[in-house]
């Protein structure tokens, strides 16, 4: 009778963790806004082709027209998440995306931004072009797109190393002046979370935009649920995906570190629903399962109650890789995560 009690259990949460998905895709909050981003190829200066520089954005779309001045305002940036995507054939794109906020402009207000000065420590490493037209406030707005540079794509290799290490000055419009906001590791102190992420994907056209973890035990027996939702449009919608994923954990609070190295889970269910309307466009819902806390509570740890201000014991981040087949092929992304539910009922 428990076990039937638990399957029902399970199927409840399940329902309600697809239709919380989707709902908070409609999200403009929770979700980059696919309608502003554009993809071009920018080619490398190191390899003496045309500077980002030379092709940024020259004018704002016709909806984000601003007047010229000679003001120059402060600025303000976090959430700062570097995907790096390989398309396939060799060649790795960089997606900037990140929240922007330009002083005395209101949220929901259009911003333009130019361009992307990189840095590794102290050095500039290259420049990537602005994407143009960006709403101010907006949480996980694309903020600039490029070839990835060789100091970024080395980052792949190393699942230990995904936060922060680079710096970013982000230049741009303002109506009536301009803007210079240094951001990540341009800026002085320390953010946790970390005000950078670095995340890895092949053949995909946008990185994952929004997900959640959940552990849901009942009886003694347990069910991780991982869900994902992934941009996707027409030859590059996800099919299928694997019974295999990797978590990375990428740490916890300063003071706590976690002791968990990266590892595999295999034998996880899968299902992939494509959504081909929403106010941000279509998107692969990807819900994966396994009856079994996979993550344990030093990656999902047990909610106390108190007050988390109180409490250095801050979540654990986690990245998880996944993968699977598409129409345009093969597939892998990564998922971040800055928190895991722990249910017991």
């Amino acid at each position: 009778m428990s076990g039937l009690r638990l399957v029902i259990s399970i199927l409840g949460v399940l329902v309600l963790s697809a239709c919380a998905v989707q709902e908070a895709f409609q999200s403009d909050k929770a979700l980059v806004d696919l309608s502003t981003a554009t993809e071009a190829a920018i080619a490398d200066p190191s390899d003496g082709g045309i500077s980002p520089v030379d092709m940024a954005v020259s004018d704002a779309p016709a909806a984000c027209k601003l007047a010229p001045g000679n003001a120059k305002v402060g600025s303000y940036c976090d959430l700062f998440r570097l995907a790096l995507i390989d398309d396939g054939t060799g060649v790795t794109r960089a997606h900037l995306s990140g929240r922007l906020i330009a002083d005395g402009i209101p949220d929901g207000d259009c911003i333009v931004v130019d361009e992307v000065e990189v840095l590794q420590g102290a050095a500039a490493i290259g420049t990537l072009a602005g994407a143009g037209e960006f709403i101010s406030g907006d949480q996980d707005g694309v903020i600039a797109q490029g070839l990835a540079f060789s100091e970024m794509t080395s980052r792949c290799a190393d699942e230990a190393n995904r936060a922060d290490g680079f710096g970013f000055v982000v230049r741009g419009r303002v109506e009536g002046g301009s803007f210079e906001a240094h951001c990540a590791d341009a800026e002085s102190g320390i953010r946790w979370p970390p005000a950078l992420i670095v995340t890895c994907h092949k053949n995909i056209e946008k990185p994952p935009t929004y997900g959640y973890l959940t552990v849901d035990t009942f009886d003694g027996a347990s069910n991780s649920t991982i869900s994902v939702s992934v941009p996707q449009s027409a030859g590059h919608k996800l099919l299928t995906v694997n019974t295999s994923i990797r978590v990375m954990p990428v740490g916890n609070s300063l003071s706590s570190p976690i002791t968990a190295t990266p590892f595999d889970v295999n034998d996880v269910g899968g299902v992939v629903t494509s959504i081909e309307t929403s106010p941000q466009g279509p998107y692969a819902d990807v819900l994966l399962s396994k009856f079994e806390d996979i993550f344990g509570t030093e990656l999902c740890p047990i909610i106390t109650g108190e007050d988390p201000g109180l409490d250095p014991q801050m979540p654990p981040l986690l990245l998880i890789r996944f993968s699977g087949e598409s129409e345009a092929g093969p597939y892998s992304a990564e998922a971040y995560f800055e928190s895991c539910t722990r249910i017991d009922f």
